[in-house]
């Protein structure tokens, strides 16, 4: 959905006017580690900052995660999906809760939430280590879970807060 983590240094002007590159930060970290248990295929919704984000833009996470649904359980597979969105971390909490509200008991995927601080071309960037949090809790939370995965936390959406200096964590 993009946020800070998919943000990329300027191309045409200086300063911290920052942009979206064309490749998704989810797919340069995981792409970095060959020795992954777990395959993946990385869809990009939109590129925005998380406080630019729409009910239209919601609605397109939502059918694609149908659709993953749907391709799931046409597969010969027997693992319940296990879906990780990248989303800024202004409006994160509100896009899992709508998410969860839309799927209701249709949810037969564990889906992690997670975001940056700091873009994840920045070197002190907790991109990676919240991608990895999100991918290791999709293998433990139980399908039908939404979770938010940031500053080494794993919490139920609707059990998430952010407190003012901006970590995540329960009511």
């Amino acid at each position: 959905m993009g946020g800070t983590i998919d943000k990329d240094y300027p191309r045409l002007t200086s300063g911290y006017a920052f942009e979206f590159g064309d490749e998704s930060a989810a797919s340069r970290i995981l792409n970095a580690h060959p020795n992954l248990g777990v395959s993946f295929d990385v869809k990009s919704i939109c590129k925005k900052d998380s406080l630019e984000i729409t009910d239209h833009d919601r609605g397109l996470l939502f059918d694609a995660i149908f659709k993953t649904f749907k391709s799931s359980s046409s597969s010969s597979s027997s693992q319940n999906p296990r879906i990780v969105v990248t989303h800024g971390t202004d409006t994160m909490i509100e896009t899992a809760l709508a998410l969860q509200r839309e799927l209701g008991d249709s949810n037969c995927a564990s889906i992690a939430f997670t975001g940056a601080t700091k873009p994840e071309r920045f070197i002190d960037s907790d991109a990676s280590f919240n991608v990895g949090l999100a991918v290791g809790a999709t293998s433990v939370c139980s399908p039908g879970s939404v979770v938010i995965c940031m500053n080494g936390n794993v919490v139920p959406a609707e059990e998430c807060m952010r407190t003012g200096d901006g970590i995540f964590t329960w009511r």
